[in-house]
Order: C-alpha cells, then sequence, then structure tokens
C-alpha cells in the first residue's frame, strides 16, 4: 500500500493524471522558498500592510459590525515538542556525538528554550500587537459605527489565549474612545457556535470532535504521505554522528516533526530574535509543509475525498449566528458591533460555507491538495469582518473583508464590486445553511476506530 501511494505522489510530481492547469504553471512550493515562514502553515503572521478600501456606493455610510477573528501569535501549543528537541540535543551532547552544526543549534536552542517551555500554546507579544493594529483600523475606518456611547457586544472561546486577544482587541477600542460601552464574556454558553467543532455544538459527536481527530477518516493517508515524504536522515545528519539515537529518544519522524513546529512558531514570539529554519533544508521544509497543508486541508477545507463536507458543514451555527445577530441589531439599533474570538479552523470552515472563490476547490487527489489549498492563508490574528452600510432610505448593504481585504462572495453585487444587498447576502446564506445541515444529515461521523 504504501509503495502504491508513493507511485501516485511520484505521478502526479510528473504530471500524469489529472493536475489542475494552475498546478501545471505555478509551483506551489514557490512561496515557501521566498518566504520560509510559510512553510509554518498557521504559524504565518498577519501582514498589516493593507491596501485601500473599496469605496461604497454614494450615500451609504457604516453602521454596523459582525466579526469573527482568530487568536493573535502564539506559541506551538506542545510543551511536550519543546522538551523533546531538547532532550535529543543534550543526549547527543553528553555521548559525544553532536556534529559541529549541532553543536551550533544546541546552543542557541537552549537559550531560547526557557521562553518556551511551559509557556505552549500561549498569546504572545506579538499577538497582543496584532490586535491592537485591527482593532486600530477597524475604528478609524468605521468611526460611525463606533460613534460615542455605541455598545459592543464581544465574546471569545473558553481558551485562554483567545479570552486575552478579545480583551487586547476591546482595550484598544476604549483607547480609541473611551466612551464605548463593551460587555465581554467568555462561556460554554456560546461554544457552541465560537468553535462549533466542540463538543459543545450538539451536532457533534465525539468522532468529530476537534480537527486532528484520530478517528478521521484521512489520518490513515496522512500518516503514509508523512512516511512517504518526510526524511529525517536530511536533517539530523548535518547535526549527529550517530542517527540510532533518534529511534532511542522517539523515532525520526517525530522528532523532525516536534522541530519542524517548535521553529514554526518561532517567528510568533517578539522575545525570541532567533530564526532557526537553516537547520531545516529548504526541500524539506516543502515536504513538511505538504503534509501539514493536507491535514489542515481535510480536516477542515473543501475536502470532498473523505468526508463529503461534514467538517465545514458544523459552521452553520456560526454563520447563523451572524445572520441572527445581524437581523436583531439592525432591528433594534442596540449593539454597534459584535465581536467574536475563537480558531483558526472556524474561519476555514466558514469560507467553504460561504462559498467564497478560492476556498471552495475540492482536490482530485492527495497529491493535488497543495495546488489548491495554501494554510498560510489563514495567519495568526486572521479575522472576517462583515460590515454594514445604510443610506437614508434605509437600504442595507455588506462587504466582507478578510484579512481587511475585501472578499467577493458568488452572490451579484448592488452593481459597486465587493458590496451587496443584505437581502440577496440573507437569502444566500440561510441557502447555504440549509446545504450544511443536510450534509450533516446525510453523513455519519466516523466510526470510534483509531484510524492510524
Amino acid at each position: 500500500m504504501k509503495n502504491k501511494f508513493v507511485l501516485l505522489l511520484a505521478a502526479v510530481c510528473l504530471g500524469v493524471g489529472s493536475l489542475t492547469a494552475f498546478a501545471q504553471q505555478i509551483d506551489a512550493f514557490d512561496p515557501i522558498r521566498q518566504d520560509p515562514n510559510r512553510s509554518g502553515t498557521i504559524f504565518y503572521m498577519y501582514d498589516h500592510d493593507v491596501p485601500p478600501y473599496a469605496q461604497p456606493p454614494r450615500g451609504f455610510k457604516p453602521f454596523y459590525i459582525s466579526h469573527y477573528g482568530r487568536h493573535g501569535a502564539r506559541n506551538h501549543s506542545s510543551d511536550s515538542d519543546f522538551s523533546a528537541v531538547l532532550k535529543l540535543l543534550e543526549t547527543a551532547e553528553q555521548r559525544g556525538l553532536l556534529t559541529g552544526r549541532g553543536h551550533e543549534l544546541l546552543e542557541r536552542y537552549r537559550a531560547i528554550y526557557p521562553l518556551l517551555i511551559g509557556r505552549g500554546g500561549d498569546l504572545c507579544d506579538l499577538g497582543f500587537e496584532q490586535q491592537y493594529k485591527i482593532a486600530h483600523n477597524m475604528y478609524k475606518a468605521n468611526r460611525r459605527v463606533f460613534r460615542k456611547r455605541a455598545r459592543v457586544d464581544a465574546v471569545s472561546t473558553i481558551v485562554p489565549r483567545c479570552i486575552l486577544t478579545m480583551s487586547a482587541f476591546t482595550d484598544q477600542l476604549l483607547r480609541e474612545n473611551p466612551g464605548l460601552q463593551i460587555s465581554k464574556q467568555a462561556s460554554n454558553a456560546t461554544m457552541g457556535y465560537l468553535n462549533p467543532f466542540s463538543l459543545s455544538n450538539p451536532d457533534i459527536q465525539p468522532t468529530d470532535e476537534g480537527y486532528n481527530n484520530k478517528y478521521a477518516y484521512w489520518q490513515r493517508d496522512f500518516h503514509r504521505m508523512c512516511d512517504s515524504l518526510i526524511r529525517p536522515e536530511v536533517v539530523f545528519t548535518p547535526l549527529l554522528n550517530d542517527l540510532s539515537l533518534l529511534d532511542e529518544i522517539q523515532d525520526g519522524q517525530h522528532l523532525e516533526r516536534s522541530l519542524f513546529s517548535v521553529i514554526a512558531s518561532l517567528q510568533c514570539n517578539g522575545q525570541i530574535q532567533e530564526d532557526l529554519w537553516e537547520f531545516l533544508p529548504e526541500e524539506e521544509r516543502c515536504r513538511l509543509y505538504e503534509c501539514y497543508n493536507f491535514r489542515f486541508y481535510v480536516s477542515k477545507g473543501a475536502d470532498t475525498l473523505y468526508q463529503k463536507g461534514r467538517q465545514w458543514a458544523f459552521v452553520w451555527r456560526t454563520l447563523q449566528d451572524i445572520v441572527d445577530k445581524a437581523d436583531e441589531d439592525i432591528a433594534s439599533g442596540e449593539y454597534a458591533a459584535r465581536l467574536r474570538f475563537g480558531h483558526d479552523i472556524i474561519v476555514m470552515s466558514l469560507l467553504v460555507l460561504l462559498d467564497v472563490d478560492g476556498y471552495n476547490v475540492p482536490a482530485r487527489e492527495i497529491s493535488d491538495v497543495k495546488n489548491v489549498f495554501r494554510s498560510y492563508e489563514f495567519p495568526m490574528s486572521l479575522n472576517t469582518q462583515f460590515i454594514f452600510y445604510k443610506n437614508r432610505r434605509g437600504e442595507v448593504l455588506l462587504r466582507l473583508l478578510y484579512n481587511e481585504r475585501d472578499l467577493a462572495l458568488p452572490i451579484p453585487d448592488c452593481g459597486t464590486p465587493y458590496f451587496y444587498r443584505w437581502e440577496d447576502f440573507r437569502a444566500f446564506a440561510l441557502e447555504r445553511i440549509s446545504v450544511a445541515k443536510h450534509i450533516l444529515a446525510n453523513t455519519q461521523a466516523p466510526p470510534k476506530v483509531k484510524n492510524y
């Protein structure tokens, strides 16, 4: 089976079979080679170089915002990976097995280790800064929304980094306008729509939960991909005089993946100036990226190879909350903004649910995933902003910003690019919610059998 899998990968790389025209023209790894931080997938940092927004039609002014944002830049979530890398290097040092390059890596890693261990998944200083900048930009572009004593509702998942992200964002809004009336909460009561992949969602079964569920249908192919692509000897031969140490500590592939995760996450921590990408050769970075990119896609992207849309369909509850709250707030005028703080995987699936061009493309086969999905496009502090506009006649328009950039929706605009009639978007959103509910009603959670 493994040989067949390798042959499939090789065939696609040679252009045999069903590569898309995009893949034939552009090497999916070129952006990785240009910026190694992109190989870190969802650790990639937010780009604050925001282009000018499209201008609304004449007479329309912003009056309401509905938002969902990912937490700010964080450390890698696994302390065990931090310690595994140090254990390997220190054991090799004790036994005289480090090369000159190995000694260099150990010395540089030891210096930053205290800033990492015990802080797995913590919001970093750069994560706070990202939120300050995004909140400032939102306020600056929509001063009419945040008028005088306007009411703002902010909700977060119960994960500490998300709660701190919410606080950073709202603190900045209060610096912009101290008169804002902002309510904040983080509660299990809101988890069903803030993280619909959690067991707080009544649609979810235990074997659906999370993004890296061990029961997922795709897990077996993910591990086969790792086995066929990842080459620990490429990474560790320059560092160690005896590679048999790898299996003694853990195993070569897991240790390489641990090292990769640690290095990828360093870009998120402003206290750390080290860049250790030089210890992962370029082509190995590309292979690691392909594996992790595949996992995000089949877990929460537009995958049709394994789950027939079951995973992305769960975020119908998030979209339903956006629509319902907008209905209430447009009618009552009580709230000027609804701010939601959670995780990248919700937005990955939300863009599929909204059928947004570029995020809704199904891969034809395993090796095509890297050509249709780029996980570095879901960076730390990613955000969606539904900005509502109104004219004197009471007509309501909506635009969608993704990472503060205009995003086109698959419905007719109002005559001005990127601006849509609220009633048209609302009907479209409810239609997509019905599609999602139909998918969930006609698919089953994976059986409780470990898939690797």
